[in-house]
């Protein structure tokens, strides 16, 4: 799995951009997308809500509570992930070198486990 992580102010830097640069950044990422599927490496890819919207949920010695925001706080977030199918993990690394976000903020790579529930 490749998770996505903006700069700190990438909410901001993404309202700065023109309409022309937005539109640019979407077709870098369909173009991406579209080189996975070609690869047969795809297997889904989705943006998430933003971190504002994000509620936290921990169970205490019993007692639910639900907080607003993301369970970690920190300079950069997560919008959105990949989830590839690769046979190693240089191969992911350069997929994942690939996404726009490794220029400007992070991609965090993690291995989904096979487990058997």
């Amino acid at each position: 799995m490749l998770l996505t992580y903006n700069a700190p102010g990438g909410k901001e830097i993404w309202a700065a951009m023109s309409a022309a640069e937005r539109a640019a950044e979407e077709a870098e990422y369909r173009d991406l997308i579209g080189s996975m599927r070609e690869e047969r490496i795809f297997l889904a890819a989705e943006e998430v809500e933003h971190y504002d919207a994000a509620r936290t949920v921990r169970v205490r010695d019993g007692i639910l509570s639900v907080s607003d925001g993301p369970a970690v706080n920190a300079d950069s977030f997560l919008p959105g992930y990949f989830l590839i199918d690769v046979e190693s993990f240089e191969a992911a690394i350069n997929w994942a070198a690939r996404v726009s976000n490794a220029r400007t903020g992070s991609v965090e790579l993690r291995l989904v486990m096979d487990l058997d529930w």
